[in-house]
């Protein structure tokens, strides 16, 4: 049985700045992977993702769940994806995403496949899997980038790989493996209760000035 080589692949992911989706997003910014670092202070949490027992679905080779030391069904087919469970975090918002991950790609004849990463349903960043001449390498998908804060009012989030195009058949696929870690991190400065004591009676005030001009 062959052995698979280990490559290095740098990902290249790529900032999302999309309010309403990726259709209505400004122009990509490529990232410099691992380069820009979360701000300093910046708490992160190491997430296992991808991992065994997490759910995926192929359209071609069915759904179910990572094996333990395993992989995904291998991918071709645009909205075939991977998703983490929903993860508590220490924080209602995450700004940060730093990836890990390994896939084994069998792709060829020149086709790559794009995957959007997203959280909480936003996408955040993309990687795009190369051509690996039908080889099956075992390839490393790692950046970190950052994006406009996402709110949880759960504090749960969950992280999930997409994929975006279709490849016509001999194209090749991809198969996501067990192990992968994914960092989230967030700001942990909170205000202080002073300062939310006084917006509560700004408010307050607010709304008695709002109430005397009505009846007046």
């Amino acid at each position: 049985m062959r052995t698979h080589l280990f490559k290095l692949f740098v990902a290249s992911a790529i900032f999302c700045l999309a309010a309403a989706g990726i259709a209505s997003a400004s122009p990509l910014t490529p990232l410099q992977p691992v380069s820009q670092a979360n701000s300093p202070g910046d708490p992160t949490t190491d997430l296992a993702f991808p991992w065994s027992g997490d759910s995926y679905c192929s359209a071609t080779n069915g759904c179910g769940t990572i094996p333990s030391g395993g992989q995904t069904a291998f991918m071709w087919t645009a909205g075939d994806y991977v998703v983490s469970p929903s993860f508590l975090l220490p924080t209602t918002t995450v700004s940060d995403l730093t990836a890990n991950w390994s896939v084994q790609d069998y792709l060829g004849a020149g086709n790559t496949e794009t995957w959007f990463v997203y959280v909480n349903g936003v996408a955040v960043a993309q990687t795009i899997l190369p051509d690996d001449s039908y080889n099956g390498d075992d390839l490393f998908v790692t950046g970190t980038v950052d994006f406009s804060p996402i709110f949880s009012a759960t504090s749960t989030f969950q992280i999930e790989l997409v994929l975006q195009n279709t490849l016509s058949l001999g194209g090749g696929s991809v198969a996501w493996l067990d192990g992968g870690i994914t960092g989230l991190s967030y700001n942990s400065t909170v205000p202080e209760p002073g300062s939310l004591l006084l917006l509560g009676s700004a408010l307050a005030l607010g709304g008695l000035l709002l109430r005397r001009q009505r009846r007046a």
